[in-house]
């Protein structure tokens, strides 16, 4: 399924609340047309910033302007995108990272709904909620992506819209701090090159090195205070920590035997008191062991269920996924027959008209309603994984707690014991030197228990890193072979976009010899440059611009025969006659343009350019958006 974007409609609307511009695009060809000065470029940065652009230099006019709304579809399913205009009074510019709010379904249900069902986004992804960018690559089939910074629907936007601010031999629209990598990233992405698995396991080859270096510092700190091996060892703890017991063993074995000896045992009231009170604190001990025990299997029962609930919802999820392009497969299927009679069906005067029973058919409904489901499920998901992961802590938590107090209940229960087996009113020196002894061997158990704890976490952290050195090998090997596909599939597309771009140059008006004689084009996105064979070479500057819509516009013409490519069938161009180029040669531009995009159906795409140079068989045509536009009868009205 091809990605696909298009406006159907763009309102602005005033600071006092009046309209200010209202007007409806088409599929295909649309041209905005009018004098200089007269607001066409104005439109063009609304566009560019209600589908999610960093724009905040709007001109006097606009910032008259306190919101702008448009009915847009996104592979099929129709939303309502609206964003405010907030001018900072101290420096004049608008927030260019203002929030984005959607509503599920067209312009004409949401006015006639009287409560409005707005789903806010901001800028930014949060641990719990989605950004606008998040939500609109998900909807335009674009994978989440990471370059040296998030790449953001602005960042797509900088390849789609053609503006007259950024400098001819910029490639992209200009950016201060721009870097190479979120280009090429850029690039991959709306080429159809981007490999989800490739960027999937790079991301995870850094976080896998990041854990890896991690648990290697901790092993390193844990051999740095235990410098014995045999200490590193569980097996060998565990069985130093039995033959203790067997010694404490033998030494109440030894002191029950000299009690018995005793010729005379008297018990005192105090030492009833101090047993019953060592018997009462085990007990309470006991309980919060058992509460303990009992808390951590009811976590993991909880765990395991949140575990199945999440599982549960990626189905759902994937299943609404599979919906959606089933809808739009069978969408195409004809239907020439009656299911019931086999006699074949009338054609209908209305193509929108269901064949069999003659009504109307809303083919964007049920994907719309899929979107939302979709997004309200990866929200559930999202939020169940937040959940799970503080459960998971509170279990790590509560089974360290646990063993604490089990080592707490067996020094209680020793001692109870040895209440029990001595409540008498002396001692005799033998038997206090066993207690003593036995005592010094419990404090060497404790010991051990400490060093096993330590032990076991050093060999857990070892096998981590195996397990990280191999997970790290063998993502090394599935990138190489990846990529080298990855850059198999860029050849192909590339040598399309040339073939596209060396259209254009060639029949361009025999202005510049090196365009109309032109053999080769070349695109470099990762330096930000398009060239026929010098990159130094230099033209001038109306040259250049046509050298860059030659670009620009072969990259789109190019999305129109490669299906692979995500790129969304949509641009968006401020100006064909900027930099001093004349009237002619842009108006030759233009013909050959929409002569190339008319060649493809004209609902598989849409462009949307403003120009002041319209040709005149152009003019007042289906392909015209709004009136034309002048000094006095400018685009933006109320204003």
């Amino acid at each position: 399924m091809q990605n696909k974007l298009k406006i159907n409609r763009l309102i602005i609307i005033t600071n006092n609340g009046k309209v200010a511009y209202d007007e409806k695009f088409h599929a295909g060809v649309n041209i905005i047309r009018g004098e200089n000065s007269s607001g066409k470029s104005t439109i063009t940065h609304f566009i560019f910033y209600i589908l999610g652009g960093a724009f905040n230099d709007w001109v006097k006019e606009a910032k008259k302007c306190a919101s702008v709304m448009a009915e847009v579809e996104l592979n099929g399913a129709t939303v309502v995108l609206k964003r405010e205009i907030n001018i900072n009074p101290n420096t004049g510019k608008g927030n260019d990272k203002e929030s984005l709010y959607i509503y599920w379904g067209s312009l004409q249900e949401l006015e006639s709904k009287k409560g409005y069902e707005w789903q806010k986004f901001g800028f930014n992804t949060t641990t719990d909620r989605k950004s606008y960018s998040n939500v609109l690559f998900e909807n335009l089939n674009l994978p989440i992506v990471k370059g040296d910074n998030n790449i953001t629907i602005h960042q797509i936007l900088r390849l789609i819209y053609i503006d007259q601010d950024s400098p001819t031999s910029s490639l992209f629209l200009y950016e201060q701090f721009d870097s190479s990598l979120t280009r090429e990233t850029v690039a991959d992405l709306l080429l159809g090159v981007y490999d989800q698995t490739l960027y999937d396991q790079k991301q995870r080859n850094i976080d896998a090195e990041k854990e890896l270096d991690e648990v290697a510092k901790e092993i390193k700190v844990i051999k740095k205070f235990i410098s014995n091996p045999h200490d590193l060892d569980p097996i060998h703890l565990r069985t130093r920590i039995e033959n203790k017991e067997k010694e404490i063993l033998t030494i109440e074995e030894e002191i029950v035997s000299f009690k018995e000896k005793t010729k005379t045992v008297r018990y005192s009231e105090k030492s009833r008191l101090d047993f019953q009170n060592l018997n009462e604190i085990s007990l309470a001990q006991r309980n919060i062991v058992n509460n303990l025990s009992t808390a951590i299997s009811t976590l993991k029962l909880e765990i395991d269920d949140s575990r199945d609930f999440i599982e549960v919802l990626e189905k759902k999820l994937k299943a609404i996924k599979n919906s959606i392009v089933t809808r739009d497969f069978l969408g195409e299927f004809p239907l020439d027959y009656c299911p019931d009679c086999l006699s074949k069906l009338d054609p209908s005067d209305d193509p929108t008209n269901c064949k069999l029973c003659k009504k109307h058919i809303d083919e964007t409904f049920g994907v719309t309603q899929a979107r939302k489901i979709e997004q309200d499920l990866s929200f559930q998901i999202k939020e169940s994984k937040t959940l799970l992961a503080k459960k998971e802590r509170s279990l790590l938590d509560l089974s360290a707690q646990l063993e604490s107090e089990k080592v707490k209940l067996y020094q209680i229960q020793t001692q109870v014991n040895t209440a029990l087996n001595d409540v008498k009113s002396y001692r005799e020196e033998k038997i206090d030197k066993l207690y003593v002894d036995k005592g010094f061997i419990e404090g060497e158990i404790i010991q051990l228990r400490t060093l096993l704890e330590n032990a076991e976490l050093y060999q857990s952290l070892v096998k981590s890193e195996s397990l990280l050195t191999q997970e790290l090998a063998s993502l090394d090997a599935s990138i190489k072979k990846l990529t080298a596909a990855q850059d198999r599939l860029k050849v192909d597309i590339k040598n399309t976009i040339t073939a596209k771009g060396l259209y254009l140059l060639n029949n361009d008006l025999r202005r510049q010899k090196d365009f109309y004689e032109a053999k080769e084009f070349n695109i470099d996105f990762r330096n930000n440059i398009a060239f026929i064979s010098d990159k130094d070479a230099k033209y001038s500057a109306s040259s250049n611009f046509y050298l860059k819509n030659s670009a620009r516009f072969a990259i789109f013409l190019c999305s129109l025969e490669v299906d692979r490519m995500r790129y969304p069938r949509f641009i968006l161009s401020d100006n064909m006659e900027d930099k001093g180029i004349e009237k002619e040669r842009a108006q030759n531009f233009q013909r050959i343009l929409i002569q190339e995009a008319n060649k493809h159906d004209v609902n598989s795409f849409q462009i949307i350019y403003t120009t002041s140079f319209i040709p005149d068989e152009l003019e007042g045509s289906e392909y015209c958006v709004g009136e034309y536009y002048t000094e006095t009868n400018p685009s933006l009205k109320n204003v």
